[in-house]
């Protein structure tokens, strides 16, 4: 029996759906197939459990587990293997192979009717790194405010213990934001998030699972992040999209208003 794992950050949750063949295998299985969920991230596990296939799906929820391996030193395959053990799934059974251009498909309980809007995401899932600082999310909220669309402010609060105990996400609150053309979306299943992503004009905001989102829909993308980010000195995996015309990317002091609107009226 064919399997499929995904695992890490909700980022690279994504990036596996949309780079990797196992979704769109999963998306067309006619029967029961282990899916190995292993997210740090616990609601990353929504984009299978409402998925339309998903009667077919044997969820794991093994986020814990990722967790401990994680903590112990484990690592790429190593990891991989382990959870495999764990779920007595055969770890040569995973599903491989490249998506080849298949587009995933997101569904979700509660999708937002919406076209042309911008997307900003603040917070990052570690408030005390990615996640922007305050100063900054009110200049950029003051663009936002100047422009003729939507703008959809996604929050999302959860508990999340680093390895040594400390906490490095917990709440998320915008609320402050609301108003005019800023609604805040607080509480979004993962999918329906993923689909105003793929219906949106623009992504702004933190370096984040939905800016890799953005990227892998060739959506304009208007990124920040702190000085010296080492995905963005090192052009990591995860600043594939880092260099394109429609991406602009800037270390937090560096975040000039008038550039950024500039760059999003002209989308």
């Amino acid at each position: 029996m064919s399997a499929a794992l995904f695992a890490a950050g909700l980022g690279d949750v994504i990036r596996s759906c949309y780079q990797n063949a196992a979704y769109h295998v999963l998306s067309e299985a006619t029967q029961p197939v282990p899916v190995i969920m292993a997210s740090h991230n616990p609601f990353a596990i929504e984009i299978f459990r409402h998925h339309r296939n998903a009667k077919n799906f044997i969820l794991y929820d093994l986020a814990h587990k990722f967790e401990e391996f994680f903590n112990a030193g484990l690592r790429g395959p190593d990891i991989s293997r382990a959870l495999c053990d764990f779920a007595g799934v055969d770890y040569g059974k995973l599903i491989r192979g490249n998506a080849n251009g298949h587009i995933p498909v997101f569904d979700a309980p509660d999708e937002v009717d919406s076209n042309g809007h911008i997307v900003f995401q603040p917070f990052a899932g570690n408030a005390s790194y990615r996640s922007l600082p305050p100063e900054l999310i009110e200049k950029t909220a003051q663009v936002l405010r100047k422009l003729p669309c939507q703008v959809f402010v996604m929050t999302r609060s959860y508990f999340r213990p680093g390895v040594k105990g400390k906490t490095i996400h917990a709440v998320e609150d915008a609320r402050t934001l609301e108003g005019g053309n800023i609604t805040v979306l607080d509480c979004l299943t993962v999918p329906a998030t993923l689909n105003l992503i793929k219906t949106c004009r623009a992504y702004v905001g933190s370096w984040s699972s939905l800016q890799q989102a953005a990227w892998l829909e060739n959506k304009p993308v208007a990124v920040f992040y702190p000085v010296n980010y080492i995905d963005v000195q090192k052009h990591t995996a995860y600043a594939f999209g880092m260099g394109r015309d429609n991406t602009l990317g800037c270390e937090y002091p560096q975040v000039d208003v008038a550039v950024l609107e500039t760059f999003l009226r002209r989308w």
